[in-house]
């Protein structure tokens, strides 16, 4: 009798951890219902698979993404101009009408009507980006093919990718080879017309770039010796106990624009475990505060001991005079421009009981979406996903389901700050759909 009881409260107990289990596997919320059609590509679509971004410029739009064109689909890209004959690299390779396939970044652009028309196509396997000056007057358009630049003061050049460049917000490029930009100049951002600022990852250390004729000419400073003079001292006494406890240390930065002549930054010194149970851990953050004057070198305010900061994302673009948020693990946190410091706004909901952590986020006007993950009673190698929406600044959280194929073209915040927008493919071509997020 008593084992037949314990066989049955088993069983009850298995039940019910499966059962939780299960209710931890429901998604939360209700699909986006509502949708329309508020744009199409009147051109060639995109790769349903590509990574399209979606860049504004006042009433002008930017799309740039990517689709493998076979050597018949080359009339479709003709109508427009084929950049490629802009950049003397490109140009010279051999030009193959009817060869097999061919990778073409495509760049469409609009102006509130709806229609998005195609502006001009180039090859490039990687990928191309576009930076714009103050309020798009000058656009650049990074292609994926790399060139020499001229040496910077105080040090060897910085990388740089064959650019074109344009001055009515896409409609015409042309080939710039004086300018200096590419993938491995982070936080690039113009605070004027002339005045670029960058951080570089060197082989010297961390180096802060400052252009003041448009990143034609560039002058380095070195981070390192600014906002950690006591590295070296540092580093000497952690390598003697690294060989008791195992551990490395890696430094960390963020740069983000304040005015035309400011811009702040963090840095963080971290200490890697080598043992995989271990955290790795933040001894100290710095915050450097630049001020940029005209003829003469940065001037640097540096402030030890601040308060941990969220990391950017390593290609995070940032616009001068725009709010700027950041994600780390479960929390939002929101730039205090004027006091150089970061506010915490909110923090990412439970789902079915269970913590969550942020992985993606999207901040509107009027709106803000996360998607969050978290672990369940079967997680393994899989966690719930759920996105959630706010409409007072994460004090309360609404859960919503994306369906699959608008998660796959999903391109972020409408410009009135309170819908989601992706792409769908539709009578093959690529049309943009509006959801609402009421």
């Amino acid at each position: 009798m008593n084992l037949r009881l314990l066989a049955s409260g088993a069983a009850i107990a298995v039940a019910g951890i499966i059962g939780y289990g299960i209710y931890q596997l429901v998604p939360l919320g209700k699909p986006l219902a509502r949708s329309e059609v508020i744009g199409e590509l009147n051109g060639p679509p995109f790769a349903l698979s590509s990574r399209v971004s979606l860049q504004r410029f006042g009433e002008r739009q930017l799309l740039i993404g990517q689709r493998l064109v076979s050597g018949k689909e080359i009339a479709a890209l003709e109508k427009a101009p084929l950049l490629d004959t802009l950049v003397p690299a490109l140009n010279t390779r051999p030009q193959n009408p009817w060869q097999l396939a061919d990778t073409r970044n495509l760049i469409y652009g609009g102006q509130g009507t709806g229609v998005f028309e195609l502006l001009g196509s180039i090859s490039g396997d990687t990928g191309v980006s576009l930076i714009g000056s103050p309020h798009g007057r000058t656009l650049y358009l990074i292609t994926g093919t790399p060139r020499s630049a001229a040496a910077p003061t105080g040090g060897e050049p910085p990388a740089a990718w064959e650019t074109l460049r344009s001055d009515d917000l896409g409609k015409t490029w042309t080939y710039d080879p004086d300018v200096t930009l590419g993938p491995p100049l982070q936080f690039t951002v113009f605070l004027t017309q002339d005045r670029v600022i960058a951080l570089e990852r060197h082989d010297a250390g961390q180096r802060l770039l400052v252009s003041e004729d448009g990143a034609r000419r560039w002058s380095a400073t070195l981070l390192d010796e600014q906002v950690w003079p006591d590295a070296q001292a540092f580093d000497r006494t952690f390598q003697e106990k690294a060989g008791k406890d195992g551990g490395q240390l890696a430094y960390d930065w963020s740069l983000y624009p304040l005015d035309e002549r400011r811009a702040v930054g963090w840095s963080w010194r971290t200490r890697i475990s080598l043992n995989a149970s271990e955290k790795n851990e933040v001894l100290e953050t710095r915050r450097f505060e630049v001020e940029f004057q005209d003829g003469a070198s940065p001037a640097f305010r540096i402030t030890p001991h601040v308060p941990p900061v969220p990391a950017p994302a390593p290609d995070a673009r940032y616009t001068r005079g725009e709010a700027v948020f950041e994600t780390s693990g479960n929390a939002i946190y929101e730039l205090d421009q004027a006091e150089r410091v970061w506010n915490e706004r909110s923090a990412s909901p439970t789902v079915q009981g269970k913590p969550s952590w942020i992985g993606d986020a999207w901040f509107g006007r009027k709106a803000w979406v996360i998607k969050t993950y978290a672990d369940h009673l079967f997680s393994f190698n899989e966690y719930t996903k759920t996105y959630f929406t706010t409409r007072d600044q994460g004090k309360t959280w609404r859960p919503f389901q994306v369906p699959q194929d608008v998660e796959t073209g999903l391109l972020g915040m409408d410009a009135s700050g309170e819908a989601l927008l992706s792409l769908a493919e539709r009578d093959g071509k690529t049309v943009i759909r509006r959801y609402p997020l009421d």
